[in-house]
């Protein structure tokens, strides 16, 4: 290696360490929130200051090289390094333990605020940071040594690739899909399936590549009626998609977790009694060996709720 660890943009590390993961260039540079271009300088940067090739760019996927191979596992304790330093110092300014949570939008509305107070009456008090992202984006937060914990949906469509002798998950939970409508006045749904040719169903779904997207399409490819569905909206936001089914707009797959005060208050109607609502899992994911005891409490407090 050219020059010592202070010559190292830490982002390259963190790249490397993206792209050793997702084996493609697009993929790893979406996730780390930049353009490919600019992703692409960042890891011939990180090459020429090793001085030499890290990655096989021929063929699909991408492999490491012997260098990158190499370099990968003392890339991912430099960061978790850096990682474990910037938190006890943080600790040791602020008094209490600060624990880091990386999960959805809908999780940390649906999950979290029941997990935390589960949690709390067994640990005593620390300070939560929630990163709320995509289940990718949690998974690079959590490898990378910036999270304690992952929370994501889980779902054969979801594959969540983790190293499983660096990594360990559990189930905290299940949830559903269910179809659901804005009542009309006989509390008979406004938007019910499975609509007909030339009166589809106006649907409020979900961006392509959100999680709920995918486990919905699954759901739906195994149904054996012929529905008749227009979309009207599309969001990556299913908290913008329950307010626009409140207000009639269309029908919304929704996790009931979401819904479930609405349903009992009538406020939203089931729009689907013979469909079967769309199960998946609520999974927790953690390091093997945590950064401290308070990660460990939590864990364990977590296994036992």
């Amino acid at each position: 290696m050219r020059g010592g660890w202070a010559d190292v943009d830490h982002k390259w590390l963190e790249d490397f360490i993206a792209l050793a993961r997702e084996r493609s260039f697009s993929r790893a540079a979406e996730q780390r929130h930049v353009t490919q271009p600019q992703f692409s300088r960042r890891i011939r940067a990180l090459e020429l200051w090793v001085g030499a090739a890290l990655i096989n760019r021929a063929g699909m996927p991408l492999s490491l090289t012997p260098a990158g191979e190499e370099l990968l596992p003392v890339a991912r304790r430099a960061v978790d390094g850096l990682n474990d330093t910037r938190e006890r110092i943080r600790h040791a300014h602020t008094g209490l333990d600060w624990v880091t949570l990386a999960t959805g939008r809908t999780l940390s509305r649906t999950a979290v605020p029941g997990w935390l107070a589960r949690v709390k009456r067994a640990t005593g008090d620390f300070r939560l940071r929630l990163l709320t992202g995509s289940i990718a984006e949690g998974a690079t937060v959590l490898e990378q040594g910036g999270a304690d914990f992952l929370l994501s949906y889980t779902h054969p469509r979801l594959p969540l690739v983790l190293d499983e002798q660096r990594f360990e998950g559990m189930t905290l939970g299940t949830d559903a899909l269910v179809a659901v409508s804005a009542p009309r006045p006989d509390g008979k749904p406004l938007h019910a399936l499975p609509g007909t040719a030339k009166k589809p169903v106006p649907v409020l779904g979900y961006a392509p590549a959100l999680a709920l997207s995918q486990v919905l399409q699954d759901g739906l490819g195994r149904t054996a009626r012929e529905l008749h569905l227009h979309t009207v909206t599309e969001s990556d936001f299913a908290e913008s998609l329950h307010e626009q089914a409140l207000q009639g707009v269309g029908l919304a797959w929704l996790p009931r977790g979401l819904v479930g005060n609405d349903l009992q208050a009538a406020r939203l109607v089931e729009a689907d009694r013979q469909g079967a609502a769309i199960q998946f899992e609520i999974r927790m994911y953690r390091p093997r060996s945590p950064r401290n005891a308070l990660v460990q409490r939590i864990w364990a407090a977590s296994q036992a709720a």
